[in-house]
């Protein structure tokens, strides 16, 4: 009887979402014990009611399948984790000569971890928070691609492409972090 009312609320909340939406297990336990709670998703993707787009994230039928990142974002924050792009794959956006990684990769400042979405395998891997609080803007993006190559593979040609889209604005950004970066990249910018 139970888990009767536990899938009653469990639908509630889901049909107030709006199409698109992602939600996890662990916003559903409020309703009910974790065991009623994976009782009551199983039982709404058996029906069709709701998508399982990786363990414990899910999605109204009827929605858009959500972009890797949306998906791995809804379960980093599911862990109570921060999730950014990871800094190989924008020094590959920035055309610093690294390949993306082969498979969907992002930093996190918590422990390393990997979950199956469709065919993807999504990894998480730790990254250290001060990394993580550049951000995405696009000066956070460049200085996190910057400190990933590492002290020895930045040359003023690899700068000049990395910063060669900074506005004014960025720039400044660039010299508020630098109480946050390592000191050869910090000399890079305050010449």
């Amino acid at each position: 009887m139970r888990s009767n009312v536990t899938t009653t609320f469990i639908r509630r909340h889901i049909f107030r979402l709006p199409l698109g939406r992602i939600f996890t297990t662990r916003q559903l336990l409020s309703y009910g014990r974790r065991a009623a709670v994976d009782q009551a998703t199983a039982r709404l993707v058996r029906q069709k009611i709701i998508v399982r787009l990786a363990r414990g994230v899910f999605v109204r039928e009827g929605s858009p399948i959500p972009s890797v990142f949306a998906v791995a974002r809804a379960k980093a924050r599911s862990f109570g984790k921060r999730v950014r792009l990871h800094p190989r794959s924008l020094a590959s956006e920035l055309g610093l000569g690294l390949k993306p990684p082969a498979q969907p990769t992002f930093a996190v400042a918590a422990s390393s971890s990997s979950f199956q979405f469709g065919s993807l395998q999504i990894h998480l891997k730790k990254t250290a928070p001060r990394k993580l609080s550049l951000g995405d803007s696009p000066a956070g993006r460049v200085l996190r691609a910057l400190w990933h190559l590492g002290r020895t593979s930045i040359d003023p040609g690899c700068l000049e492409k990395a910063t060669a889209a900074l506005g004014r604005s960025d720039r400044l950004q660039i010299r508020q972090a630098a109480p946050l970066l390592p000191a050869w990249l910090t000399a890079h910018f305050l010449r």
